[in-house]
Formats: C-alpha cells, sequence, structure tokens
C-alpha cells in the first residue's frame, strides 16, 4: 500500500466516522423529541406528513388537527401488525363518533399488498403508503408495529413502539383520556 493509497484509506474512515457521529446525535435527539412527547407535561408537536392513501387521495396529519389520533405504523409482512388490526378496528368502531383517527402508515413496498392490507381491516381507517419510510424516520419508529398517539392539538401524547404494544386496555384508558381532555 502506498503513502497516498493508506491516507486516502484513513480519510474515508475518517469521514464514514464522522458521517456516523452526526447520525447518532441526529437519532437520539429524535429519540429525547419523542420521549418527552410520552410526558403529557411537554408534549412536543407531531410531525405532519402528507402521504398517498390506498384509496388514491393524499391525506396530511394536521387535518385531522380538531381529533385524536391514533397514528399506527405497520406491514403486510409483519405478523404482529395483522394480528393488531382487529383491535384497532375495534378501538376506531369504538369512539370514533367521539372523535378518534386511526390512520395506518403502510411501510410496504408495494402498494397492492398495503392495499390487501387495508381490505382485510374493512375500510375502518385509511391506509397510507410510505414504502421509503419517511414518515417511520419522522416519528424514530423501530420495530413494527409501532402506535402513536396525538391529541386534538396536534402534540404526541403516547407511544407504543419497537414491536411492543400495550395490551388493549391501556391503550383504550389512553385514548378515553385523550378523547375526555
Amino acid at each position: 500500500m502506498t503513502g497516498t493509497q493508506h491516507h486516502s484509506r484513513a480519510f474515508r474512515l475518517a469521514a464514514g466516522r464522522r458521517r456516523l457521529a452526526v447520525s447518532l446525535v441526529a437519532a437520539m435527539a429524535c429519540m429525547m423529541g419523542l420521549a418527552q412527547a410520552a410526558d403529557p407535561a411537554s408534549p412536543v408537536t407531531a410531525p405532519d406528513f402528507v402521504l398517498k392513501s390506498t384509496a388514491g387521495p393524499n391525506i396530511r396529519l394536521s387535518e385531522y388537527r380538531s381529533e385524536v389520533v391514533a397514528l399506527a405504523f405497520v406491514a403486510s409482512w409483519c405478523g404482529a401488525c395483522r394480528e393488531s388490526l382487529p383491535q384497532w378496528q375495534g378501538l376506531q368502531q369504538e369512539f370514533g363518533a367521539e372523535g378518534l383517527r386511526f390512520i395506518t402508515v403502510s411501510f410496504d413496498t408495494r402498494p397492492e399488498a398495503a392495499a390487501g392490507m387495508a381490505g382485510s381491516a374493512g375500510g375502518a381507517f385509511p391506509m397510507l403508503l410510505d414504502p421509503a419510510g419517511e414518515t417511520g424516520r419522522l416519528y424514530a419508529i423501530g420495530r413494527l408495529p409501532a402506535l402513536v398517539l396525538v391529541d386534538r392539538e396536534g402534540r404526541l401524547r403516547s407511544q407504543y413502539r419497537d414491536g411492543r404494544l400495550a395490551p388493549g386496555n391501556e391503550i383504550r384508558r389512553e385514548i378515553r383520556r385523550l378523547l375526555d381532555e
């Protein structure tokens, strides 16, 4: 290895380490912001987004500002996601008239897979397409399924992330609390 090759390799390694460090700091800052969202004393505004629905139209989160939103992150290949759909469907039916709106964000790369999942939910809630996972990154979603509750003012209030969803009764109580505010 020549001196120039060694210097070039060392430069690339240093640049890679810097990029990794910046990425880690950004991820930690995002997670800290979302961790604050779980604390009702210091809620943060939910990141807004616009995604295409499997039914056709684009949907913007901020359009639901006067309602409590249950934002569910799913994929058709995720068994736990498919198992959660009936519970979420039941919660939407139970609380929909009081202002709850379930919105699912699918990480499927094939729209027909997401549409099939939406069909299995009986069309109870919109299924949005996010094949690149950009919205998932906004919300620091790691593993699926994940559920984020947004209050009527558009603030993040509760999170059930990394594939560990709370029992239905806990989610039901939290939804009730947000609807009663």
